[in-house]
């Protein structure tokens, strides 16, 4: 048998494993660590597999997927073994300790804005305010940990813990590590060009994973990651309203369109020898 992919969302790998029943191809799943890995068992047919595939990693709740698995669906037929109930273990056991690590921080700098408010928090943690406060070298960083309603940091949170999640058990702790610093430094300081020192949120880093997430699945889907292509039009066209002013005054556009064309380059240098394979 040859191995096609390993995916981290069992719902996925079912969809595409039944899927591909209806068109005549038996793929064998293997539960191994947390993750699901696929398997071809007629080599002759690898071709239109990969072809298929990366159609599928575009957009792998698409209707016709769920369509196929109404007819020829069980998970008992695929030996998929679905994750049980959400808890907080196994919500680390399905993303990594960084993932979990900024959810908690945002959550703790939420608490300690609530308790003593927003200012006394901004005086510790905003981008430097005053040349006095430049070697304060955190401060390029955690404006990204602060947020100014519940419903600015429940959708940032969401959106993290989906992207940060399958590109740390993908790639490793140390890429997203990397990808977060670049992206945190890189939004921060082109809305600070804008808003001086009054901003916050994690939406600059979540663009950056949107662009890198979404590029890398569609140029590189073996590496296992990407992002449904209603997803990233949705981010783009959400840059374009805040720019025509029609989310208001408050919406960080700088942090969003830095963040999403960060998140581009990266994925465009990391995938530079898939690209040049392709050409």
């Amino acid at each position: 048998m040859i191995h096609i992919i390993t995916l981290s969302n069992p719902q996925a790998a079912d969809l595409f494993v039944n899927y591909m029943a209806t068109k005549g191809v038996r793929i064998h799943a293997k539960n191994e660590n947390q993750q699901i890995s696929l398997w071809l068992e007629d080599q002759h047919q690898l071709d239109m597999v990969e072809k298929e595939l990366n159609t599928f990693l575009r957009e792998p709740f698409h209707p016709r997927y769920q369509a196929a698995s109404w007819q020829t669906g069980d998970p008992k037929n695929t030996g998929i073994k679905y994750r049980p109930a959400f808890s907080i273990k196994n919500m680390v056991q399905r993303s990594g300790p960084l993932t979990v690590l900024v959810i908690i921080l945002c959550i703790l700098v939420f608490i300690w804005q609530q308790v003593v408010g927003d200012y006394d928090v901004m005086l510790h943690l905003a981008w430097p305010y005053e040349e006095s406060l430049n070697l304060e070298v955190w401060r390029y960083i955690t404006p990204a940990f602060i947020h100014f309603s519940l419903m600015h940091i429940a959708f940032n949170l969401a959106m993290w813990w989906y992207l940060a999640s399958q590109t740390e058990q993908q790639l490793g702790t140390g890429k997203l590590f990397v990808i977060m610093l670049v992206s945190a430094l890189f939004s921060n300081w082109a809305q600070s060009l804008f808003t001086d020192s009054n901003f916050g949120g994690l939406s600059g880093v979540v663009y950056a994973l949107i662009g890198y997430v979404g590029l890398t699945g569609i140029r590189n889907p073996e590496k296992g990651i990407g992002a449904p292509t209603g997803l990233i039009v949705f981010s783009i066209l959400w840059i374009v309203a805040g720019y025509m002013g029609v989310l208001g005054d408050s919406i960080g556009n700088a942090a969003h369109f830095a963040g999403f064309l960060i998140g581009l380059l990266m994925a465009l240098w990391d995938n530079r020898h898939q690209l040049s394979r392709r050409s």
